[in-house]
């Protein structure tokens, strides 16, 4: 009795796997966003973010039932029994438990590559890019003239993570950085000191810049004159009156 109810290793990952991927983008949901039409907006991302609830789903049920056959069926040699009335015969020694826990690690580990690569696919993929002006004040010092207001850029990017998809930081040549790579375009962004740049890629299939479809060949130009074009306004001066 006690056999049937206790749960295999197999099962086990898989209930907690699916779980997981039940729940995924549950801390997101509380995130907000612009109202303004963003720069850039992907509309159809690719198979492997549009569709990874499936492929994680897919890799858990494949991982499982590997576990579960290298557990029960996976044979070491071919050997002769002898029953009660005589008779013989030929039936499979299982291989050593040491054996079959090293090919279950394999499969857990081959699983978890498979999951980290998908969701970090989502992560470095973005979905919607804002460039918002936002205007500091500039701290006076003793002397009674007033100091005009400094405009500087916001930079909103929208990943497809599920957990982290929404970061902002304040554009810099030093901090950021937009570079063609084949026909896709590349986000680099120093968004933590001390750690390593972060790379993001914006594709120009199927893609909406300032609001307007483009096609694949305008779409690198358009993004990357769009963007120095609203940087370069900044930095125009401004007439105070």
């Amino acid at each position: 009795m006690s056999r049937r109810l206790r749960p295999t290793l197999a099962s086990s990952y898989a209930t907690a796997l699916l779980d997981s991927v039940k729940d995924v983008g549950h801390p997101a949901r509380h995130l907000t966003y612009p109202k303004a039409t963003p720069l850039y907006e992907q509309l159809k991302p690719i198979p492997s973010v549009r569709y990874a609830k499936s492929f994680l789903f897919l890799t858990a049920l494949a991982v499982s039932v590997a576990m579960d056959v290298t557990w029960k069926y996976w044979p070491q040699k071919r050997i002769t029994v002898t029953k009660e009335d005589g008779t013989t015969e030929e039936t499979y020694q299982p291989r050593p438990i040491s054996h079959r826990l090293l090919m279950l690690s394999m499969h857990l580990g081959i699983g978890a590559s498979v999951a980290a690569y998908l969701v970090n696919k989502r992560r470095l993929h973005v979905h919607k890019l804002w460039l918002l002006p936002r205007t500091v004040g500039k701290k006076q010092g003793k002397s009674s003239i007033n100091v005009p207001p400094e405009t500087t850029m916001d930079v909103l990017v929208k990943t497809y993570s599920w957990y982290s998809p929404r970061f902002t930081f304040a554009y810099s040549p030093d901090v950021a950085s937009f570079v063609l790579s084949g026909n896709d375009v590349i986000l680099r962004a120093a968004l933590e000191s001390g750690r390593p740049v972060d790379t993001f890629i914006l594709r120009t299939k199927g893609v909406l810049v300032d609001g307007s479809a483009v096609s694949r060949k305008l779409a690198q130009e358009l993004i990357l004159n769009s963007f120095h074009s609203k940087i370069d306004q900044l930095s125009q001066p401004s007439t105070v009156q």
